[in-house]
C-alpha cells in the first residue's frame, strides 16, 4: 500500500515537472529564453515550488503517521503489560 501512494506521489511531482518544461519555450515571459532571468520567472519557479511543496506535505505527513503508530505501539505496551512493585 505505502508502494502505491509513493508511486503516486512520484507521479504528481513529475507531472508538476513536466507542465513546467511544457511552459519553456521561446514567446512566454518577459525576458528572453536564453537569459538567466528566464528561469526565475513565475511560469518556472512556482510549478517548481508546488512540487516541493507536495514533497514536503507527503514527507511530513509519513512522518507524523509514523510517530503516532509508534506512541500508540509504546502506550499499548506500558498497558499491557503489569509492573511490578
Amino acid at each position: 500500500m505505502t508502494t502505491q501512494r509513493t508511486i503516486r506521489a512520484a507521479t504528481a511531482v513529475a507531472a508538476l515537472l513536466a507542465a513546467a518544461a511544457a511552459q519553456a519555450h521561446p514567446g512566454h515571459g518577459l525576458t528572453a529564453p536564453d537569459n538567466l532571468m528566464h528561469v526565475l520567472e513565475a511560469e518556472h519557479v512556482v510549478p517548481m515550488l508546488l512540487a516541493l511543496a507536495v514533497g514536503y506535505a507527503v514527507v511530513l505527513v509519513r512522518a507524523i503517521r509514523r510517530r503516532r503508530r509508534s506512541d500508540r505501539a509504546d502506550q499499548a505496551d506500558r498497558t499491557s503489560t503489569p509492573t511490578r512493585r
